[in-house]
């Protein structure tokens, strides 16, 4: 909700389902469209092996309450919207049109100060309606409200009862406008336009839409509707029991749309339930909706119930195409409502938007500080709380003063703002001087909240309350320690109180964050919304590590959480107060933790100068990252995690910082650089070292040490021998102890050492050298040129028509698919042949030295020699033998197609069983 200022920890969800890594979920309000929010998470997506209708692993419906429901997901100082009674008296003058409805009827119109609109309208007993109303045009009306009066002048009861008119405030998407009513009677109605807020000014489109008689939209692929993407449209769920998806759910609106591949579609269904609705007791006409997505070929790729649980029961659902093609959108509704919704879509390019508009409380003001750079912290004493309420009643917030342990950690939290700022905080006890008011306080409904320097919040601004019954503050004041969950809280309410907003609302006019759809589980496009990149997310931590999120347990709170700001915070801090402030400019070694207790917690390094090291001294994997966040809705928008496998904690490096070293342990390590000139070593183990751009040092240890370019955007010449060379990202890299090469997806040109090396060429035309040595060359991908030279060398082609030579040693020589032409020179080769290789041919095959191996073929000797007679002649049905040499078909041999897979040996003739190896 808009009206949010602070964290809270408590969570009531039912059935929230949020998309997974790639597939995403969508969320939000605030985009340059009516009533549409931005696109969604990367958690959440169904696993591809659910048929369509299966959601049952996504549903958690909770138990009819017996008592008052509470949106306890909301923030501290949100409020349900009821302005329907102010609206009433203002309810008056000349109409502004009339319409009729003979199918779907569509208004544009303004609003002025305090003005409602009304249109005459005549409605035909026993007939369904939906009537909508939304923002539209250069400057449209924001927060809409709609009404119905009946022919005798009086405002039509709704489904609660005498006393609650059919008015909808934020039944649609957003806080726009959607109900459905079926009329009692015929006669001319009135239908209401207006805006929520008494001040409210704008362009609004207002809908009218009759229900079809039948169900005009399908509910098979076969005869989805197609969306039109970029609007608003309309449709019914009609009465009767759930087919695709059970009894629990009714019927199904089937439709479709065209991705292309990298862009965001979102998708927001409304089915006029508002914020007052209760999820178990809807009046006529509104739903509690549901929204899945497909691919073509019925594997669900995102969905999503609610977009908050219980406060907001509209559905949004925001799909990030890997691929272009068709995709099918089902919208329905739990049982047993029905009636009419809007579905609102649209077409989103993450490069158009900047995540910092996400985290950006925009109506705030800058804190003040004073001349010398201060800003003054008052602690409140027990019984002091400046006009606080509580939570859930108007009560007076009941203050319980400070320890001087928990006034050090506030301290040290503000230290955190200190080093991005290049400003001080001092504690005052004068509270006319205090440019924050703190107070703790035991509120059940709420975690923590802080109100920013917006003047909406008068004089509040600036003060925090903290809800030592959260979070492990009191019973366990460990947590309180730098990187305990306590400490993460406490950074995120002074990211309000700087001017810094959720991710995940609209608070202060910011932007919700690409990708999600909710505060708690919804990661976002490329998973950004999380504590690591942010503190002002719920998502707590690194929720997505691959040993799973930070356990929030006893032995877990103290460690495992936010440090630091994150990379999204510093960059938008920055931008807000105008400052690169000069920070850790000598030589600084930041050490990777080996184990998780106090002191072990993910933080982003700001500095700004000297010559830096990540360093990690375990015997674990670890994966060092010298990437600096690049802020944008990228994969590294939030920075590169560096970390150590099962260990809650790590570095990302903010926006504009240069670290350029990496120094890993005994373990498998990955090093990772820079543009910069890095020196990676890796130690013990089998380590991958990266360098990406720059000449870079690489010392690879002990064990069987990569040096990769597979993150290279062209070519590259790299040689273990002679680097002098070298070419593309490996330009000026230097290497020791470094035993293999892999190269990028275009082509390369990998030569080894006098040892053992294994060359990679992954995709693209690659030449791949050997020299001495027992080596492995790897073509992948591509046409490959790989020569082993001395020593007993594995030659592997890959895909692709390959040329492959083993000079001296005995040498193993595997095609793999394409047409490949092999030379063993030297030596007892051994050349290995699978169904589907192609025609490949051997130039220089010796008999009674080297062998063909065709034991993944699962042929035998009969099956070549068919007529028996112990060699392989003109005679045999799939051999042809003459003055060239031997073709061998051996793809017709094994009952394929003829002429496919083949072998021809060049001026070789009368082979016998011993120059093949068969399975078995």
């Amino acid at each position: 909700m808009s009206g949010s200022k602070g964290r809270r920890f408590v969570q009531f969800e039912r059935g929230d389902v949020f998309a997974a890594s790639d597939a995403l979920t969508i969320g939000g309000s605030n985009i340059p469209f009516a009533g549409l929010g931005a696109p969604a998470s990367a958690s959440a997506s169904a696993p591809a092996s659910v048929a369509r209708g299966d959601i049952s692993a996504f549903l958690g419906k909770p138990e009819i309450p017996s008592g008052p429901i509470m949106t306890i997901t909301a923030e501290r100082g949100d409020t349900v919207k009821d302005g329907t009674a102010s609206l009433l008296s203002n309810f008056s003058g000349p109409l502004a049109g009339s319409l009729s409805v003979p199918s779907t009827v569509l208004i544009d119109g303004v609003i002025d100060h305090g003005e409602l609109d009304g249109y005459g309208i005549s409605l035909v007993v026993g007939q369904t309606y939906l009537f909508s109303v939304y923002g539209s045009g250069a400057d449209p009306l924001v927060d809409t409200i709609l009404l119905l009066v009946d022919p005798d002048g009086n405002f039509i009861e709704g489904g609660y009862g005498p006393g609650f008119p059919v008015a909808d405030d934020d039944g649609g998407a957003g806080t726009s406008s959607l109900f459905t009513y079926t009329a009692t009677v015929t006669g001319d109605f009135i239908i209401g336009v207006g805006g929520f807020s008494p001040t409210a000014t704008g362009q609004y489109t207002l809908d009218a839409v009759l229900q079809p008689p039948g169900d005009v939209v399908g509910d098979t692929f076969a005869d989805a509707a197609p969306i039109a993407l970029g609007t608003t449209q309309y449709g019914f769920i009609d009465a009767g029991p759930g087919v695709v998806y059970g009894p629990n759910f009714g019927e199904v609106d089937t439709f479709s749309f065209t991705a292309t591949a990298g862009m965001i579609y979102s998708f927001e269904v409304a089915g006029g339930a508002d914020y007052n609705s209760l999820f178990f007791d809807l009046p006529p006409g509104e739903l509690d909706t549901f929204v899945v997505i497909y691919d073509s070929a019925g594997n669900i790729v995102a969905l999503n119930d609610d977009i908050n649980f219980p406060g907001d029961i509209s559905s949004r659902v925001n799909f990030f195409a890997e691929e272009g093609g068709t995709y099918f959108v089902d919208v329905f509704s739990w049982a047993p409502w029905t009636g009419g919704y809007s579905i609102t879509s649209a077409e989103l390019n993450p490069a158009d938007f900047n995540p910092l508009d996400s985290v950006t409380w925009f109506n705030a003001n800058n804190v003040p500080f004073d001349a010398t750079k201060t800003a003054y912290v008052y602690f409140a004493v027990a019984g002091e709380n400046f006009g606080e309420t509580q939570g859930d009643s108007n009560a007076p917030l009941v203050s319980l003063g400070w320890n001087d342990y928990e006034k050090a950690q506030v301290m040290l939290a503000l230290e955190e703002y200190e080093k991005i700022l290049g400003v001080n905080y001092e504690i005052t006890t004068d509270v006319t001087q205090a440019t924050f008011r703190l107070i703790t306080t035991e509120d059940e409904p709420y975690g923590a909240y802080m109100y920013p320097q917006d003047p909406t919040f008068g004089t509040q601004q600036g003060i925090a309350a903290f809800n030592v019954d959260s979070g492990g503050w009191q019973n366990f004041q460990q947590s309180l320690l730098q990187g305990g969950f306590a400490f993460a809280v406490i950074l995120h309410e002074f990211g309000h109180g700087h001017g810094l907003s959720h991710p995940h609302d609209t608070g202060g006019g910011s932007e919700i964050m690409l990708g999600v759809t909710g505060p708690f589980d919804s990661l976002g496009i490329y998973d950004l919304n999380q504590g690591v990149y942010t503190v002002m997310s719920y998502n707590d931590a690194w929720q997505t590590h691959p040993d799973g999120p930070s356990p929030f347990t006893i032995a877990g709170i103290d460690n495992g959480w936010s440090g630091t700001l994150g990379a999204f915070d510093i960059a938008a801090l920055q931008r807000r107060y105008g400052v690169l402030n000069p920070y850790a400019t000598g030589n600084t070694v930041y050490q990777l933790r080996d184990t998780n207790d106090v002191g072990t917690f993910y933080q982003t390094i700001w500095d700004t100068g000297g010559i830096d090291v990540i360093r990690y001294d375990g015997v674990r994997d670890a994966r060092i990252d010298l990437l600096a966040a690049t802020i944008d809705y990228t994969p590294t928008g939030g920075g590169v995690i560096s970390y150590v496998d099962d260990i809650w904690g790590g570095f990302t490096i903010a926006q504009g910082v240069v670290i350029e070293n990496a120094t890993g342990g005994g373990g498998n390590d990955a090093l990772l650089g820079n543009s910069a000139a890095n020196v990676l070593r890796g130690n013990g183990g089998d380590d991958v070292l990266v360098g990406r751009e720059g000449g870079d040092t690489m010392f690879g240890g002990a064990g069987s040490d990569t040096a990769s370019y597979i993150d290279a955007d062209a070519g590259v010449t790299a040689s273990l021998h002679d680097s002098e060379h070298n070419t593309g990202d490996a330009a000026g890299d230097r290497y020791k102890s470094v035993e293999n090469l892999q190269g990028s997806s275009f082509n390369d040109l990998l030569t080894g050492s006098d040892g053992a090396n294994r060359l990679d060429g992954l995709a693209g035309d690659d030449t791949l050298r050997g020299r001495d040595g027992a080596d492995t060359l790897l073509g992948g991908a591509g046409n490959d040129n790989l020569r082993g030279d001395d020593g007993a060398d594995v030659l592997d082609g890959g895909a692709g028509n390959d040329i492959l030579r083993g000079d001296d040693g005995a040498d193993v020589f595997i095609g793999g698919g394409g047409n490949d032409t092999m030379r063993g020179d030297d030596g007892a080769d051994r050349f290995v042949f699978a169904s589907g290789n192609g025609a490949d041919s051997i130039s220089d095959f010796a008999r009674r030295a080297d062998v063909i191996d065709l034991t993944a073929t699962g042929l035998v000797w009969g099956d070549l020699d068919s007529n028996a007679n112990g060699r392989l002649d003109d005679a045999d049905v799939f051999v042809v033998v003459n003055r060239n040499g031997t073709v061998i078909d051996l793809g017709a041999a094994d009952g394929g197609a003829a002429g496919v897979d083949t072998l021809s040996l060049t001026r070789v003739n009368g082979l016998t069983q011993s120059d093949f190896l068969f399975g078995g």
